[in-house]
């Protein structure tokens, strides 16, 4: 039984550490904002800001999964802790079928120019 312990173990902590580096993607992301906002000669808008935000979180997790299925590959064969970083991978895997089928059905994946000929 300790196999199964130590399995889901190193699943929920693959989670984890995709988790904890999109939050470090993210806060990275922000304070580029932060800054890019503090020497922008526009007025500061607090709405306009915070989707600015949103789509900095967005991106990161996207980054942050996509990067952990070959950041997990480079791993597994750099160190000897096969079985932590084969389920990073996996986990980086289905964490990417989730979010493409995501992006699929909320139409993320059309283009402007796509957009704006159907409309014509």
């Amino acid at each position: 039984m300790e196999w199964l312990s130590n399995f889901f173990y190193a699943f929920i902590g693959g989670f984890a550490r995709i988790f904890i580096t999109s939050f470090i993607l993210w806060m990275i992301g922000i304070v580029g904002l932060l800054f890019m906002e503090l020497f922008n000669n526009e007025e500061f808008q607090f709405r306009l800001y915070l989707q600015k935000v949103w789509k900095v979180l967005l991106i990161s997790f996207q980054i942050a999964v996509y990067g952990s299925v070959v950041v997990g590959l480079v791993l597994l064969f750099k160190t000897k802790e096969y079985l932590t970083y084969t389920l990073v991978t996996i986990d980086g895997i289905l964490l990417s079928i989730l979010y493409i089928s995501l992006r699929r059905r909320l139409g993320n994946f059309r283009s402007k120019n796509s957009n704006q000929g159907n409309k014509t």
